[in-house]
């Protein structure tokens, strides 16, 4: 029995180490503190835990700080005024501003957003979706896990709750005209990045970059935001390209995506495709899985794109 209970007691202790960041979650810009500060941090507050058989060192509760504008350092509160959700497991977030202000990010610049469950501290990178210059709010698109902390803290979420954000972090950063055309290719919500800076093209009539969006999701029915993908491909210079993994049959499709659309997965011979379809240059925007991002920097490369030629979130 008692080994048993040791067993127990150190499969508990294992559950509760922190989860190193994902490289895709770094923005490596040299944020201080960056998401691998604060895995070190938590991994040597868990360890010291772990030494003494004190849970109670792993809360790590700071004081919150209620700084005048955003930060990188500081954490700021915002109260949570809508959430919708949008299939079984990602919902949309809104967030509000004081009076007509507005977040202060880049388009495709991200936050991290800060929760505590089971008095373990969890942080985590979120890209807003909304405009860069919307007033008085901003949205973020939040996939959940079965088993992720950070999963059952969002869930958790009801209108007038609060939220801690820090940023912003992320080092693109697009200028009007700066590209030939743009080609995203972004996997679930990795299609978060390109949101903003996609319609900050289409918001802006002097930018003439045209644009290539290649959204990847395995069904139909798990495409997020379709109504703004269709209005965003109605402007001249957009394009827009949905990648299906699990769908076989366009008949079960409508006929504004039948053309549009592929099946199965995202590789070389579509990426070719792409690039030659391409009006102009292109230069390549990639958001994903690990796995996603790192399977099309390798395409990218086959295909032609220098290194400096594509920019991987």
């Amino acid at each position: 029995m008692d080994k048993r209970e040791e067993e127990d007691g150190e499969e508990a202790w294992l559950q509760l180490r922190p989860v190193e960041p994902l490289p895709s979650q770094c923005c490596g810009s040299g944020c201080v503190p960056c998401v691998f500060d604060l895995y070190h941090r938590d991994l040597a507050r868990w360890e010291a835990a772990r030494a003494s058989q004190d849970r109670s060192l792993l809360s790590g509760k700071q004081s919150q700080s209620f700084p005048s504008s955003l930060n990188p350092e500081s954490f700021l509160a915002f109260h949570i005024s809508a959430v919708e959700r949008l299939t079984k497991d990602t919902y949309r977030v809104r967030f509000t501003l004081p009076g007509n202000s507005q977040l202060g990010l880049q388009p495709g610049q991200h936050l991290i957003l800060r929760g505590v469950v089971e008095d373990l501290e969890i942080q985590r990178a979120y890209t807003p979706i909304s405009p860069a210059n919307a007033e008085g709010y901003f949205e973020v698109l939040i996939k959940c896990y079965q088993t992720g902390l950070m999963s059952r803290y969002v869930e958790s979420w009801r209108a007038g709750d609060t939220a801690f954000w820090r940023g912003p972090f992320g080092d693109f950063f697009y200028k009007p005209n700066q590209y030939g055309e743009l080609l995203m290719l972004a996997a679930g919500t990795g299609l978060a990045p390109m949101v903003p800076i996609l319609q900050s093209i289409t918001d802006n009539a002097d930018d003439e970059t045209f644009v290539t969006l290649v959204c990847c999701f395995k069904t139909f029915d798990s495409i997020y935001l379709k109504t703004f993908l269709q209005e965003q491909a109605r402007f001249w210079n957009v394009r827009t390209v949905f990648v299906l993994s699990q769908e076989s049959s366009p008949e079960q499709l409508p006929w504004s995506y039948r053309e549009k659309t592929h099946f199965g997965r995202l590789g070389l011979d579509l990426i070719e495709e792409l690039v030659r379809c391409c009006r102009r240059k292109p230069f390549a925007l990639v958001c994903g899985s690990p796995e996603f991002t790192k399977d099309m920097a390798k395409c990218l490369l086959c295909v032609g794109l220098a290194k400096g030629s594509y920019f991987l979130f």
